[in-house]
């Protein structure tokens, strides 16, 4: 049973089994359009499992302002498991703003950003680290001028136990970046969970979207938060970390939110036979914020990304 008064739009993409669901709840007293995606990546369950239990209990008549949900931003890859569209192989969190006559993936972030995104006055993105990637439970945000004091606002409300600012610009591509161009604050969220996300990662999303919109002022009140936060500084980018220099079997050194030394070995990369192929060193001083979960690597998969103390 869906909360009363839950709309559902679905918009045609390139792929017809595969439309956009789109579901929005306006409350009865004004405020706020807030946006909130999940499944960019198809292996990232937490948003769509979040999103949909919000749909269950939520009530209008306690509800000040908008909100409008996209718990299966890419259903295709959803469908597969996949992180990118397996019908073009691209990744819809680097196609934004898309492209209305592009590949099915463009057309798809083409309809995100004109029905989601930019009818909105505030986002937030639900990732996490999908299938074969670790991290920990974060809130990122983008500091451009414009929006940086809105971002850092909404992140810190989440309640996440670490903040990653992102310097600007943000990288392209994505929906932080579509959101920054129109002037919209939006934040993302990460986690380790993947495909089988734990249930205190799964509460700790849902109390966080909570929190964020009754920082908005759309709801009295949302579960309280005793952990100052880790901050923490880098771009955040996982095209540009450490990549897996060769295919093997991979034995991680470090954990997550380790302190890192420039040179410090933190992977080794065996053959199956036991041979050592690669070590692999941490290339900066640093925190661990990813680090690859899966022992199997093919070569140009991601290890590791860490961030600087952001004091």
């Amino acid at each position: 049973m869906t909360a009363p008064g839950l709309i559902e739009t679905c918009h045609p993409t390139a792929l017809s089994q595969h439309p956009l669901r789109v579901f929005t709840l306006t409350g009865v007293s004004p405020g706020p359009v807030l946006a909130l995606i999940g499944a960019v990546h198809g292996d990232e369950l937490e948003g769509p499992l979040t999103l949909s239990a919000l749909m269950q209990y939520l009530d209008p008549a306690r509800l000040c302002g908008q909100l409008i949900l996209c718990p299966a931003a890419n259903a295709e890859a959803l469908a597969a498991s996949t992180r990118c569209s397996p019908s073009d192989g691209l990744n819809l969190a680097r196609c934004f703003p898309g492209d209305p006559k592009g590949a099915p993936t463009e057309v798809l972030a083409a309809l995100i950003a004109e029905h989601v995104i930019r009818p909105a006055d505030a986002l937030v993105d639900l990732h996490s680290g999908g299938g074969p990637v670790d991290c920990p439970v974060f809130a990122g945000y983008g500091d451009a001028p414009a929006t940086r004091t809105a971002n850092l606002a909404m992140a810190r409300a989440f309640g996440a136990p670490v903040i990653w600012r992102h310097p600007a610009p943000i990288a392209s591509g994505r929906t932080l970046s579509e959101a920054d161009a129109s002037g919209i604050p939006a934040i993302y969220i990460e986690a380790g969970g993947g495909t089988f996300p734990t249930e205190d990662i799964l509460e700790a999303y849902s109390d966080g979207v909570r929190r964020v919109m009754a920082h908005l002022g759309m709801i009295d009140s949302a579960p309280l938060t005793a952990t100052a936060p880790l901050f923490v500084a880098g771009n955040g980018d996982l095209d540009a970390a450490i990549m897996a220099p060769a295919s093997g079997l991979c034995s991680c050194r470090v954990s997550l939110l380790d302190k890192i030394s420039a040179g410090q070995p933190c992977f080794d990369i065996t053959d199956i036979d036991g041979r050592l192929l690669h070590t692999i060193a941490a290339q900066a001083d640093g925190i661990t914020m990813f680090l690859r979960r899966s022992r199997w690597v093919s070569k140009g998969d991601l290890l590791m990304a860490s961030a600087t103390p952001d004091d």
